[in-house]
Order: structure tokens, then C-alpha cells, then sequence
């Protein structure tokens, strides 16, 4: 979500107030990228309710009575480095799945849900968000033996933001409504038509997206499916989604060993404004971002993933629900 000078968002399930105090901040969190201030200071830039919230959650911190950054806030020089980066190690790794990955999809096709939907639609939900988003960056949950439930973030963004946003697919929506649950994943670049964003903007009602389900699961009401342009969408049934997760954890778990063998990412990372005031795990999951969401970008190119479908603002995504 972005607004003004700043993209802030959270790894994990985050919660509403960090965002609406991050971006009443965010021009303390400009100033202090560049320098610490006082708090006297500090409070010239932002409310007094603002500032204790983000020094409670630790998103700022006080010491010796200045006030400085304590998460991973990327400047726009580091953006521009980092999709440097993203582009450099995605390139790379693209090209390992599209060799080494064959066994995908011998178990991708066992799938029921191919019966209406294509093959590179389902390897784009299960490669693309499943198993480079969600499950690998919970093997980092694991392996680092953190919690994921709230990590803040915030991009700086200017107006080349969204001429860069477009080519990396790397977000993942979600939410479960009735028996179903509802993804939406693409780039930042714009809106989607898809549910759950439908819900979440006011513009639909959680019965409808309900209805939908049952519509997909039963293969019935297609009136419903043509309204929201679900026909031929895929649905994942329990074994199918049971399926789709074991390929997305072994997915995952080669994935990373291959980055934990690039030496040259750490001092990459290393040279990053950020890494002065981020932690080095919470520097490398914002990167990763930019390596899967390019990784996403040339599987589309090369016709690995299938295309994604565009919104009148520059959205790109693809959709899905499972049970």
C-alpha cells in the first residue's frame, strides 16, 4: 500500500494502526534515514500519539534521548540498488527452476483442478506465490527461529515507483471467506479485480465472494463465474491444495539453498544504506522480495507462468481459491 513518500507494509499478518502511524511519520522517517534527531525534534514532524506507537513497537528507538530508525526502511538510493539486485540473483535463479525443476510438473498435473484450468496458471499459484513467497519465507521463520507475525517495513517511493513496480510480481493477498479462501497475486502497480481485494475496497460483499466459491467448487452458476471473470480460474480442492504445498515446501527448501550459496548477496546487502540501522535477516527478506518478484517476471517472459491478467491501473495479478 502506498501513499505519499512512502510504500509501508509488514511481513507476517500485520496490524492496521502500523500503517496509519507509519505514514503520519513519514517524514520523520525521511529525516532520520539521513541523520538521528531529538525527540523535541522528533515531535516538529509528528504527533506525540504517532511516535509512542512506533517507539512501543519498536519500529523507532530512543537513545540517549535521540530518536533513530529500528527497522528496515529503504531509501530511494537503496530501492534503486535493490532492484539491481533482484534483478541480478532472479535472472539466475529463473533459469535454475526452468532446469532443475522438471519433477514439478510430473506432480503438478495430478492436480484436479487442471480439468478446467491451464498448467501455467497453476504453476505460477504454486511456484510463484506458494512456494518463492509464502513457504520460503517461512523456512527464514523457522531457520532463524523468529515469529513472522509482524515485521514492519517502508519503501521511500518517487515517481519512477511505479515504472519499477510493474515488472516484479511479489504480492500475495489472501483472505478466507466462508469455506473458501481467495488469492490474488501480482506486481504493486495498480488494482486488482479479484477477490479478496474486491471485499477489502467496499465493492463487494463477503456473501458474494461466497457464493463464487460454491459456484467453483460445484462447477454451477456460471453466470456468477462470467460476472467475475472466474471461468477457467483455478480451484483447489484439499488434495489438490495438500499437493500444491508439498511441491511449494520442496520448491522452497532448493531455493534456498541455492541463495545461502551466493556469497556475494550478503556483501551486497552489506552496502546498503539500511543495513545501518535494519538487521541483516530483515534486510534479506526485503531483498528477496525483489529476487522472487523478478524470478516471477521471467517465468512470465519466457511463457513458464502464465500471463498475467491487467487492471485499468496497471495492476498485474493472477487469482485463485482453494478450500
Amino acid at each position: 500500500m502506498s501513499m505519499g513518500k512512502l510504500m509501508v507494509y509488514v511481513c507476517g499478518n500485520g496490524e492496521r494502526e502500523y500503517g496509519e502511524h507509519a505514514y503520519k511519520a513519514e517524514e520523520l522517517i525521511l529525516k532520520l534515514s539521513e541523520s538521528p534527531i531529538s525527540i523535541e525534534n522528533a515531535l516538529r514532524l509528528v504527533d506525540k500519539k504517532s511516535l509512542d506507537y512506533l517507539l512501543q513497537k519498536g519500529v523507532l528507538k530512543e537513545e540517549s534521548g535521540q530518536i533513530k530508525l529500528n527497522f528496515c526502511f529503504t531509501p530511494w538510493e537503496d530501492v534503486l540498488k535493490l532492484r539491481e539486485i533482484g534483478v541480478k540473483y532472479g535472472e539466475a535463479l529463473a533459469e535454475y527452476l526452468i532446469k532443475n525443476f522438471r519433477w514439478v510438473d510430473d506432480e503438478l498435473k495430478r492436480l484436479n483442478c487442471l480439468r478446467c484450468s491451464r498448467l501455467e496458471y497453476v504453476r505460477f499459484a504454486v511456484v510463484g506465490c506458494y512456494a518463492l513467497d509464502l513457504k520460503f519465507l517461512t523456512i527464514l521463520e523457522n531457520n532463524w527461529g523468529k515469529s513472522r507475525k509482524f515485521i514492519p517495513y517502508a519503501r521511500e517511493i518517487r515517481d519512477k515507483w511505479e515504472v519499477i513496480a510493474k515488472d516484479f510480481y511479489w504480492g500475495c493477498h489472501s483472505a478466507k471467506f466462508g469455506n473458501y479462501i481467495f488469492y490474488s497475486f501480482g506486481n504493486h502497480a495498480g488494482s486488482r479485480n479479484a477477490f479478496p481485494d474486491l471485499v477489502w475496497s467496499g465493492k463487494v460483499g463477503k456473501e458474494e465472494a461466497e457464493a463464487l466459491g460454491r459456484a467453483l467448487e460445484s462447477e454451477k452458476n456460471k453466470e456468477i463465474l462470467e460476472k467475475y471473470g472466474y471461468a477457467g480460474i483455478s480451484f483447489f480442492n484439499r488434495d489438490d491444495e495438500k499437493m500444491a504445498w508439498e511441491v511449494a515446501g520442496r520448491v522452497a527448501s532448493e531455493a534456498k539453498k541455492l541463495i545461502a550459496e551466493v556469497g556475494e548477496l550478503k556483501e551486497d546487502l552489506g552496502k546498503l544504506k539500511a543495513s545501518q540501522w535494519c538487521t541483516f535477516e530483515e534486510l534479506f527478506i526485503e531483498a528477496w522480495h525483489w529476487i522472487f518478484g523478478w524470478v516471477n517476471n521471467v517465468l512470465i517472459r519466457k511463457g513458464y507462468f502464465a500471463e498475467p491478467e491487467e487492471s485499468e491501473d496497471g495492476g498485474k495479478y493472477i487469482k485463485w481459491v482453494s478450500l
